[in-house]
């Protein structure tokens, strides 16, 4: 990363000297509690110190009501309940539920005359139950002020369980010891360093710096420990699960270890020596000062490692260790929303979605009525709160980087945190450290960002173009139509065949005239394509979504009269949704004939008459509706056994949705309305079953945004040039190394191993890299008697021999014995073709053959990830790592190693995860061959790619591909990782240098996530029938076909036909004028079927022979005869 050496050359020194924070006056606590998680009873002994100039001073202070005063030094005296009525307010949340709830008692003591400490000994009942707020359908996170029971504890400054010091000291932060008993099978954690249970039953927890609340969580835990590195100091990084679960916990530990670099480099030194995230007994999502507190659902969501989780670790920084100066605005939850969940969105690539996600939920829950200025935010209570609090604090940011440019922005975060880290901060103090580094005058940028309700309403007018000399002058106004102009810097793009011209145009008023000149005639212009800018979007900017919906203050709900017995169920459904902030009428479909002009509408049931009179088949978005059920594209879903929800602009006011839902079964409905508000974005779902479970999302298509404007014809859809890629402001570092991986692949493909072609020398050093490569991890062997080797004999190469070849053999031994005598298998094969055996083409006989990419590619990954797994923690189930040989042979050793199975039998394999060719990725998904051999696989990879943020795609077919094909034949589920086809694939010139490391970090991550998979699920895929040979797939060896067409196959394409990912140079195909996207159709009067029929027809042809190919190009017809060569 290019901020590397500037940070690591601050570290050092930032280590050295403390914050100033820390030689502050702040209040101390000394606290000493015991806990009975049966009776809900918190018994407290508190030793207070304030600041040295209140000694002497009368002190008050404030405790929940639920605690009574036992003993006091000085004597405590209670005060009438309207005195000192202290609201605590925090990150988590405010004190607000304990004083309606229990009450809030003050107190007030006198110091004797130069000393600073009381003691006071309290008792009481923690016992709130978490509850749900009216206004959080959008979240449907329950919350508790406190609660001590025997699932757990949890308290913090809402809880007002320790003496929360009124008046001139309320809000400072503190400093604090704290000690508790610990309940048999309890870790108590709180923020800090220390221990969560010791050896004396007691946790103990101290803070090395100040903090604005002191919280504490625990319960019946299973601990799990890392080093995160040392940044500067040594650090720690925890989890503790209510259940064990190593492969989770092995994920939080691994993520915790990257994050926190990342954020090192990013903003400056991490403040603490332990990060813990502790699992929750209900859902929460909360950040304390060195740990994280998330629910048990909320932890096994697949996509929360890339977005909840770095968001609660950057709280470290931003919350947790530079304060919030509450009384001027919350600047914390949006910033660390920008660099966390917006990063790793723009990390994928998926910035501007992310922003236009965020413009949507402002636009939908907040711009027309709920809205008010950033100074006024405190916390997250609603979806418009959230909106505004968040959203545009985050889009306030990202405009400051689009201003100041990046590496000035990543200085003004490290000014903002070594100036300000352990003490509370405002809006003012964020503007003055960005000053400070940038050396601008910020003021207006910041009044209208935190002082003005409201955002820009941006549209373009009087687009013209002008040529002359060979350039092009594209000229119009930039209008702001809300009421008083905000100062921007406004993206304009100007489309040209050319690519994209890209200016930035300074707006401070009701219009603004540009002019931007192109050298390239111009087809289109769009007004902030990229989301740049927080405004109010257009609602022709994006599709209908059922989140226009939910975040709209006035709803009708028209119910249907043909199906009486499904009523109560519809109505009990809207009741859930409605809230404060939303009113829902409900009409039924024979009391209206119309919709209602004025308001968004919610379609009950699929005989609603109002639903069939607007929702019908519309080509442009894909959508094909039928009697009997819903298509979206290619797939298809019947009414029967499923809940749709579909929505559609409002035919009278486009601000405006109307969604229909149906539901099969009827019973599905409770589940629906807990789920629909948290797919906002979608504009098209459909659930299976009663739970039910979402099989199908989308958004559909829009291309009417009156913030484009086609220069070549008025009023029609543009298309935009490709928008310059953007730099991700960080990345965490990779969990697999590049360099090592490319390494293993340089040394297997070298001259030196001649290809590693079958009973070769090079081949045998290559069996005995890989054994020292396992042994070096760790890993126990698993061959015959004891030996990394598994012996059998083939017939091979080009003299027909027999001879001993091996596969190589590695186990991680399974740590859950509910599992023993089962395994996953990680496999890659490491022959390769040598000198040209068996199927090379002609050109190639004799030669060193140096298959980086097949396999030497997959071995490498195999090796990397076999030493990154046996260094963590042992896997619930063992995974046998096995790196075949004779694989171009036709798969002997796998399908010797099928008769053969070590350590487990055959039907203790769970399944099987194959990595061949891996090393050509590119800009291309993970491809993942062969997943209809379990019906699972398409979700597992769908969850890996939300988990990793690596895309993916499912190939179904396993065709003779690969290894994974010897266990399908079986019965096991197995599924090739593969990278794509590439023109060098079986040629000698598939060498090293082509290889794409990077690439190859992609697919070690995918297929970790894969392997762990299956070495923790309860439940074992399950096995489909064996494909036929058929199929689509790269072809093992054995080939029979003597003739070669140069077309490059797409995988994923299942046919009718072979679709081309490209074309050999020179090739009859290349010759003919194919290229990627053509689909061949015919070979020689024969019918293409698929890949695999592809093959077949090529087998029955010879070298010269002239035949006559068919294809569709675009859509249309082309055909050409071509003079196949040899292979």
């Amino acid at each position: 990363m290019a901020i590397r050496a500037a940070v690591l050359a601050t570290l050092a020194a930032w280590s050295l000297a403390a914050p100033a924070a820390t030689t502050a006056d702040w209040p101390d606590y000394r606290l000493a509690s015991t806990i009975d998680p049966a009776t809900h009873r918190l018994t407290t002994t508190a030793e207070v110190t304030v600041p040295a100039a209140q000694a002497g001073k009368a002190v008050e202070f404030v405790l929940g009501a639920n605690f009574k005063v036992a003993t006091s030094k000085p004597q405590v005296t209670r005060l009438p309940d309207a005195a000192g009525r202290q609201v605590f307010a925090g990150i988590n949340g405010t004190s607000d539920a304990l004083a309606s709830r229990r009450g809030v008692a003050a107190y007030r003591v006198q110091l004797p005359a130069g000393q600073r400490t009381f003691k006071v000994e309290y008792s009481g009942l923690v016992d709130l139950p978490p509850t749900a707020s009216p206004e959080e359908y959008a979240r449907s996170f329950a919350e508790t002020p406190g609660i001590v029971s025997t699932d757990g504890i949890y308290l913090s400054g809402s809880t007002l369980w320790y003496p929360q010091l009124a008046g001139d000291l309320a809000g400072l932060l503190v400093t604090y010891t704290f000690s508790v008993n610990t309940p048999a099978g309890w870790h108590i954690i709180a923020p800090g360093n220390g221990v969560a249970t010791g050896a004396d039953g007691m946790a103990r927890w101290e803070t090395p710096s100040a903090v604005d609340e002191i919280s504490v969580s625990g319960g019946p835990l299973t601990p799990y420990t890392a080093s995160a590195g040392l940044a500067p100091q040594p650090i720690e990084a925890q989890v503790y699960l209510r259940k064990p679960d190593p492969a989770l916990a092995s994920k939080y530990l691994d993520a915790t270890s990257r994050y926190i670099r990342m954020y090192n480099e990013l903003i400056g030194p991490y403040p603490y020596q332990k990060f813990a995230l502790v699992e929750n007994f209900w859902e929460t999502g909360y950040g304390m000062p060195s740990y994280t507190l998330l629910g048990p659902q909320i932890i096994r969501f697949p996509f929360i490692l890339t977005s909840s989780y770095p968001h609660e670790i950057l709280h470290n920084w931003w919350g947790n260790s530079v304060y919030v100066d509450y009384g001027t605005g919350n600047w914390c939850e949006g910033l660390t929303a920008y660099l966390a969940d917006h990063l790793m969105k723009e990390i994928e690539g998926q910035g501007a979605v992310y922003r236009r996600d965020v413009l949507k939920k402002y636009r939908d829950f907040a711009a027309v009525s709920a809205d008010f200025p950033l100074k006024d935010f405190r916390s997250r209570h609603s979806a418009a709160t959230e909106a505004v609090g968040y959203g545009k604090t985050l889009m306030g940011f990202h405009e400051l980087r689009m201003l100041v440019g990046d590496e000035l922005f990543r200085q003004s975060l490290r000014t903002f945190y070594k100036d300000y880290r352990g003490t509370r901060a405002s809006f003012g103090d964020v503007r003055a450290a960005f000053e400070k580094t940038t050396g601008r005058d910020l003021a207006r940028f910041f009044d209208d960002w935190v002082n003005r309700t409201g955002a820009a309403d941006l549209a373009v007018a009087d687009v013209k173009v002008a040529a002359a000399g060979g350039r092009f002058t594209v000229t119009g106004n930039v209008m702001q139509r809300q009421a008083g102009a905000y100062d921007l810097q406004v993206p304009v793009v100007v489309s040209t065949a050319a690519g994209p011209v890209v200016a930035n145009v300074q707006s401070r008023s009701a219009s603004t005239a540009f002019s931007i000149e192109t050298t390239s005639a111009p087809g289109a212009v769009s007004v902030d394509p990229a989301f740049d800018l927080f405004r109010v979007l257009d609602p022709r900017e994006t599709a209908p979504s059922i989140g226009q919906l939910f975040g709209a203050s006035q709803v009708v709900a028209v119910l249907p009269t043909d199906t009486p017995a499904e009523t109560e169920r519809w109505r009990n459904m809207l009741a859930a949704w409605k809230s404060p902030a939303n009113e829902i009428k409900v009409v039924t479909d024979r009391e209206i004939t119309a919709l209602p002009r004025d308001r968004s509408v919610w379609l009950l049931g699929r005989q609603n008459r109002l639903a069939t009179g607007l929702f019908a088949s519309e080509p442009a978005l894909g959508l094909a509706l039928s009697p009997t059920g819903v298509k979206v594209g290619s797939e298809e879903w019947p009414f029967a056994g499923h809940s749709h929800v579909l929505t559609h602009r409002h035919p009278d006011d486009p601000r405006l949705a109307v969604g229909w839902v149906t539901s099969d079964p009827a019973e599905a409905l409770e589940g629906l309305a807990r789920k629909l508000p948290h797919y906002g974005k979608y504009s098209w779902l459909v659930f299976a079953g009663t739970e039910p479970a979402n099989v199908g999302k989308g958004e559909w298509s829009t291309a009417d945004s009156p913030l484009n404007v086609n220069l070549a014809k008025a009023g029609a859809p543009i298309v935009l040039a490709p928008l310059p890629k953007r730099a991700a402001l960080a990345e965490p570092p990779a969990a697999y190394s590049a360099e090592k991986l490319l390494g293993h692949v340089q040394w297997l493909a070298a001259p030196e191993r001649e290809g590693r072609g079958f009973g070769s020398a090079g081949l045998a050093a290559s069996r005995d890299y890989i054994r020292d490569q396992f042994a070096a991890a760790g890993l126990a062997p698993g061959g015959d008697n004891g030996t990394w080797f598994q012996d059998f004999k083939a017939v091979g190469g080009p003299d027909k021999q027999e001879r001993t070849v091996q596969n190589v053999i590695a186990v991680l031994p399974g740590a859950d014995p509910r599992f023993k005598g089962e395994a996953a298998l990680l496999t890659a094969h490491y022959d390769h073709l040598g000198l040209g055996w068996p199927g090379a083409r002609v050109d190639g006989l004799g030669k060193v053959h140096p298959g980086a990419d097949d396999n030497a590619s997959g071995v490498a990954v195999l090796i990397e990830m076999a030493k990154a797994l046996a260094a963590g923690p042992p896997p619930p189930r063992t995974i046998v790592f096995v790196a075949f040989s004779a694989e171009e042979a036709g798969l002997i050793g796998s399908r010797h190693y099928v008769k053969n199975p070590v350590p487990v039998p055959l039907a203790g394999i769970v399944g099987v995860i194959n990595l061949d060719t891996v090393g050509r990725l590119g800009t291309n998904p993970v491809s993942v061959i062969a997943t209809e051999s379990a019906r699972e696989w398409p979700f597992v990879f769908s969850g890996i790619t939300a988990v990793t943020g690596v895309p993916t795609r499912s190939i179904p077919g396993a065709s003779e591909s690969s290894d994974q094909r010897a266990f399908i034949e079986a019965g096991i589920p197995g599924v090739q990782i593969f990278s794509g086809a590439g023109f060098d694939y079986h040629r000698p010139t598939d060498t090293a240098d082509k290889v794409d490391a990077a690439g190859m970090v992609k697919v070690a991550t995918v297929a970790t996530e894969a392997i762990n998979y299956l070495a923790s699920t309860e439940k074992r895929p399950t096995a489909m029938a064996a494909t036929p040979l058929t199929g689509p797939g790269p072809v093992a060896g054995g080939q029979t076909r003597r003739v070669s067409v140069g077309a490059v196959p797409d995988f994923a394409y299942p046919g009718p036909g072979l679709r081309l990912d490209g074309a050999v140079p020179d090739s009859p195909a290349a010759k003919a004028g194919m290229k990627a996207g053509d689909i061949l159709t015919h070979v020689n009067g024969k019918e293409v079927a698929n890949l695999g029929g592809f093959n077949e027809i090529l087998k029955t042809l010879e070298p010269g022979q002239k035949v006559e190919l068919r294809w569709t190009s675009g859509g249309e017809a082309r055909q050409a005869t071509v003079e196949l060569v040899a292979r």
